[in-house]
């Protein structure tokens, strides 16, 4: 039998709603706020002929060491969210790469695991990581 629309059930529903669009509002703000924050990075960059200027691989393996623990907590379609924010915020693909097209790959992509950043990936799952088959360009990755 269905509750009325004004039962307890109903009640906390509605309420746990509110807070989750006031969450994605905060989500959506933060966002924002991460995309102008690393724009203002950029500009302290100076220009650079590296193919992806804008992408340091031991700055983000700081990061990641750094967000160890919070990135366990996530699951696999999170880290690939999370991954691909970064990628979009940095400028992929002409200032930083396309992880979510597999750039760094020999094969075309087949899994999650081959769209999320591979230094991320290599911090959360060193044997997803390991099984990569990357790019010459790329196998730098395995000694960082």
């Amino acid at each position: 039998m269905p509750t009325s629309p004004s039962s307890p059930t109903n009640l906390n529903l509605a309420d746990t709603r509110k807070e989750l669009d006031l969450l994605n509002k905060e989500i959506f703000k933060l966002f924002i706020q991460r995309r102008d924050l690393v724009a203002k990075i950029q500009n302290f960059k100076e220009p650079s002929s590296q193919s992806f200027p804008h992408f340091d691989p031991q700055r983000e393996l700081q990061l990641f060491k750094n967000l160890l623990a919070d990135l366990k907590l996530m699951s696999l379609s999170e880290l690939a969210a999370f991954s691909l924010l970064m990628e979009s915020q940095a400028g992929a693909p002409q200032k930083y790469p396309q992880w979510s097209e597999g750039i760094h790959l020999l094969e075309t992509p087949s899994c999650a695991e081959h769209r999320i950043n591979p230094i991320l990936l290599k911090i959360c799952n060193a044997a997803a990581f390991e099984a990569l088959k990357l790019e010459s360009t790329f196998s730098f990755l395995r000694s960082i």
